[in-house]
């Protein structure tokens, strides 16, 4: 994945999450999963995208309770780092 891509697919997600979580509507376990999302990309960056890959996937699967559109596209951009 190119620097580019990555950047771009990454901050799709944070603005996904952001417009979310500004939403008045959502209850109080969508919002610390939301957060939890948000804290580990800040986690990822282009130079340490492969020491990073899996972290959400496991997160999202052990962890979070997620809707399942949400979560596969967090689950998406993990798989498809390179």
């Amino acid at each position: 994945m190119k620097r580019e891509v990555f950047l771009e697919r990454k901050n799709d997600l944070v603005d996904l999450v952001n417009s979310i979580l500004a939403k008045n509507d959502i209850g109080e376990q969508d919002k610390v999963s939301l957060n939890t999302l948000l804290d580990l990309l800040i986690l990822y960056s282009y130079e340490n995208r492969l020491g990073q890959k899996g972290l959400l996937t496991h997160t999202i699967i052990d962890s979070l309770e997620l809707d399942y559109s949400m979560g596969k596209k967090f689950i998406n951009f993990d798989n498809d780092i390179s």
